[in-house]
């Protein structure tokens, strides 16, 4: 009874949450002989986080409001994501089948409204797809069990890709899932319009920035032509260009001022590059490195360390303690999040305790 007493507290935290918060950002993702290159800028107004190393075989319940048919499973695949605001509520990551999913920010989004289906909050959606999915196909095929819950989640959408070489923009609108994907897909990017928005902005400038449509076009729908581009005149036989390299400046190209980390997943080999505003040396972390077994500590780095080349080796064992201090920083830079009380964060903090190893 206590422990759902505090969950229902810790409900009213994530209500808080998700009413005004709004990502930005700009994704992408090309080929490189046959497999992807994956970037994303994250523009918000904080820039801490830790990256998390997420296990295989954990029993877990959504974090959703009492009442509501909360979506049960069992991680099948490990993961590392990069989480801001705690434990199991990513940013977006990688996981060890090489399903790669970063999230944005979409006004338009509208969730599907009650029914039969299981509930999951917006960023909790994220690791569901991760533990589960290794394909595009069985991140939109996951529709037909779960539902992103409709009344407090904040409006996103998403770029998704995976290691058989798909790819899919994949938004909410009108109530309903939208998957754009193969030839539904010939831009493989996404910034903060709706990708049918984008792609037609993209027609009329021919993917050309110096057309009178870009000048006209809001900041996001520019972002996408300006990605679209850079993924467009990528060619693995003609630039002289490492894939990852190339991925960065493509970044750099999309930033704004707001622009506080990037990160590049090379799909393929299972590596996660990442660089931030203050620490500006681009880090490398290998999936295949760590013990992705739930009987062994969940392992995390501060994405702020001032460290140097592959970091794999430097992560540290997780503690409720390095999540609750994750959660005190990222709530007090949010100016409409900054006065929760400590002994919410300290209940939000703890949510992870109710997960339960299923080794076999």
């Amino acid at each position: 009874m206590a422990y759902f007493k505090k969950m229902i507290l810790a409900m009213g935290i994530l209500s808080m949450l998700l009413i005004d918060f709004l990502y930005p950002c700009t994704t992408f993702c090309f080929r490189n002989k046959g497999d992807w290159i994956f970037g994303r800028n994250y523009d918000w107004d904080v820039e801490y986080a830790l990256i998390m190393v997420n296990k295989h075989q954990v029993s877990k319940t959504a974090l959703v409001q009492p009442g509501i048919k909360a979506a049960a499973w069992v991680s099948k695949y490990g993961s590392v994501t990069i989480n801001q605001y705690g434990r199991e509520l990513p940013l977006g990551g990688m996981n060890e089948a090489g399903l790669v999913i970063e999230v944005m920010g979409l006004s338009n989004t509208q969730y599907p409204k009650p029914d039969d289906r299981a509930v999951v909050r917006d960023l909790q959606w994220v690791q569901y797809q991760l533990d589960t999915a290794a394909t595009v196909a069985e991140v939109i095929a996951s529709d037909q069990k779960i539902r992103i819950d409709n009344s407090k989640s904040q409006p996103l959408h998403f770029l998704v890709c995976d290691r058989k070489g798909q790819a899919a923009a994949i938004e909410f609108l009108d109530g309903k899932m939208r998957a754009h994907t193969g030839k539904r897909l010939p831009q493989s990017a996404l910034a903060n319009s709706t990708y049918d928005d984008s792609n037609t902005l993209y027609g009329l400038c021919q993917g050309n920035p110096e057309k009178p449509a870009f000048a006209k076009a809001d900041n996001s729908l520019q972002r996408f032509i300006l990605a679209s581009k850079g993924v467009k005149t990528w060619d693995q036989d003609k630039k002289k260009e490492k894939p990852v390299d190339y991925a960065y400046q493509i970044l750099e190209k999309v930033s704004v001022s707001r622009t506080l980390f990037r990160v590049v997943y090379d799909v393929k080999a299972g590596i996660i590059y990442f660089r931030t505003k203050s620490t500006p040396q681009i880090r490398s972390i290998e999936m295949k490195k760590f013990d992705f077994n739930c009987s062994s500590p969940v392992k995390i780095l501060d994405i702020l360390a001032d460290l140097k080349g592959d970091v794999t080796g430097q992560f540290q064992d997780y503690s409720t303690e390095a999540n609750l201090n994750l959660i005190k920083k990222s709530f007090q830079a949010t100016e409409f999040l900054k006065n929760t009380p400590p002994e919410r964060l300290s209940i939000l903090a703890s949510y992870p305790e109710s997960l339960t190893c299923k080794r076999r």
